[in-house]
């Protein structure tokens, strides 16, 4: 009887076991260290190429972020944030507008300029996704973030970090178009790196056994590297 009870007992703990490998659970909150005072700077690369035009083009900017304070409401969380547009005229940082974070147990909102942005859905489990646009007016979108990877090892522009989680934001190619949008966020430093591609290139005198890149008719690419730290 005690042999049989044994192998019962081991076939429960190894059925746990198994399920628990099907899944991959992060503590969300190590992703999004916010606190009153945290800053970072924001260094944006815009790219615009439309070939049958002769247009290439490229804008670079710099925005700083400051959390001025945080709002304790039960289980909700509330980061009122200050963003700065750097005048290089004067010199100085000017401040551009005022917009909040609302974290819950469940999710991740930016309220920003008139506009709510589901930003991420908790607990971190690998795939899950979420419509980013629910409360715009693109709610009917059929894209969908999703989480691609979370708390594994990763290279992010040269560097290598233990712990990290990657979003796919819009993940859809084919041999006319490519469309590429993806974020990279570390443990205990927060949000890193987002990667925005559109390629167009549907002429038909291309050489179609070319990669996309280098038969571009139009594009859009934009690219955001967060620091944070006061800038001297």
């Amino acid at each position: 009887m005690r042999t049989v009870l044994f192998i019962i007992g081991l076939m429960l703990l190894f059925s746990a076991c198994k399920e628990s490998e099907d899944y991959v659970y992060s503590d969300d909150s190590a992703y999004l260290p916010m606190h009153e005072g945290t800053v970072w700077i924001d260094s944006v690369t815009q790219i615009t190429i439309d070939d049958p035009s002769g247009v290439y083009d490229t804008l670079h900017w710099v925005e700083k972020t400051v959390v001025d304070s945080v709002q304790i409401y039960d289980e909700l969380q509330r980061f009122y944030c200050s963003n700065y547009l750097f005048d290089t005229s004067a010199s100085r940082w000017i401040i551009d507008h005022i917009f909040w974070y609302e974290k819950s147990k469940n999710a991740l909102l930016k309220f920003e300029q008139n506009k709510i942005w589901l930003e991420l859905v908790f607990p971190l489990y690998k795939n899950t996704n979420w419509n980013y646009y629910t409360y715009s007016t693109l709610a009917d979108t059929a894209i969908r973030s999703s989480v691609y990877e979370v708390d594994q090892l990763n290279n992010i522009l040269g560097n290598i970090y233990d712990s990290t989680l990657v979003v796919h934001h819009h993940m859809d190619s084919t041999l006319i178009y490519k469309y590429t949008d993806q974020s990279f966020y570390v443990r205990n430093i927060g949000f890193l790196y987002r990667e925005k591609v559109s390629i167009i290139s549907d002429d038909p005198d291309y050489d179609y056994t070319l990669p996309i890149e280098e038969r571009i008719k139009t594009a859009s690419i934009l690219k955001k590297r967060r620091y944070y730290g006061q800038p001297q």
